[in-house]
């Protein structure tokens, strides 16, 4: 499908079936999670160093925008999947509180990039628009998503869906039956592509300051830090004026930046407590 098919044409009306049918999960929501921005090495060098994540013009919606994907490092790079032997290729993840940070400009229930790359076109209802799967623009629209797609944090991180959720749903509900579809690419054991298709994606329309007591963790080599022939003096001195935690995952040359995602996702969770989450 050409990507231009997948945006709702000028005067068509929307849909808000994936809000309407999480309606019934209010008041079950989890505590609102934290966001996670994945990035390289090499560019999470300079946000560090600047304590500034920026804004960039997204070539899907055609605005500077922020990206995050709720309580997930689902992020992957174009190449992530080629061997590569320079560490600032590798994943660099920064997760923030969101408790002070302004309303997000969208909110969507998988990684709108891929979608548009056609990564989910073998499931893909091509009558379906992809602003026919937007939540609402607020971090409760994607918990109470949360809730009703997968019933708890720690299923959400799993990428586990509800079980017996498409069959709880009347066949007309196409654009909820859709998400199911393209979210179930996610479930363990498939991972086609990966997790992003049924990770929340919450873009910002401004830059973030990490300095503003938003950033909770920060994940990158061990090797940034320090290796056989010296230590990084200047990026730990650095990292102390941020006064952020973190934790490092030890890289090796010549593997491709996508085997340490799970990893990561392990780190991740096991600092912010997801495997115990309701």
């Amino acid at each position: 499908m050409k990507p231009d098919a997948r945006r709702r044409p000028r005067g068509v009306g929307g849909e808000r079936e994936l809000v309407d049918v999480a309606a019934g999960a209010e008041g079950l929501e989890p505590r609102v999670a934290e966001l996670i921005h994945v990035t390289s090495v090499g560019w999470g060098r300079r946000i560090v160093s600047s304590g500034l994540i920026e804004a960039r013009r997204c070539p899907v919606f055609d605005k500077d925008l922020l990206y995050f994907f709720l309580a997930r490092p689902a992020y992957r790079f174009a190449k992530g999947d080629e061997k590569a032997d320079q560490l600032n290729l590798f994943p660099f993840a920064i997760v923030l509180s969101p408790e002070a940070l302004p309303q997000p400009h969208h909110v969507y229930p998988f990684d709108t990039g891929a979608f548009m790359a056609g990564y989910y076109d073998n499931v893909l209802d091509p009558s379906i628009y992809i602003e026919d799967y937007e939540l609402d623009p607020d971090l409760r629209s994607g918990m109470r998503h949360v809730a009703w797609g997968f019933g708890s944090t720690r299923a959400y991180y799993e990428a586990r869906l509800r079980s017996g959720l498409e069959l709880s749903l009347p066949a007309w509900m196409s654009v909820s039956r859709s998400w199911i579809a393209i979210a179930s690419l996610a479930a363990p054991g498939r991972d086609r592509p990966d997790r992003r298709a049924s990770a929340i994606e919450v873009a910002y329309s401004r830059s973030v300051d990490l300095r503003g007591g938003h950033a909770r963790l920060l994940v990158f080599p061990q090797q940034l830090l320090e290796d056989p022939r010296g230590t990084n003096v200047a990026f730990l001195e650095t990292l102390r004026g941020l006064d952020v935690e973190f934790a490092t995952y030890d890289w090796r040359p010549n593997e491709t930046p996508d085997s340490y995602a799970r990893e990561i996702e392990t780190v991740v969770a096991d600092r912010l407590g997801y495997r115990s989450a309701a």
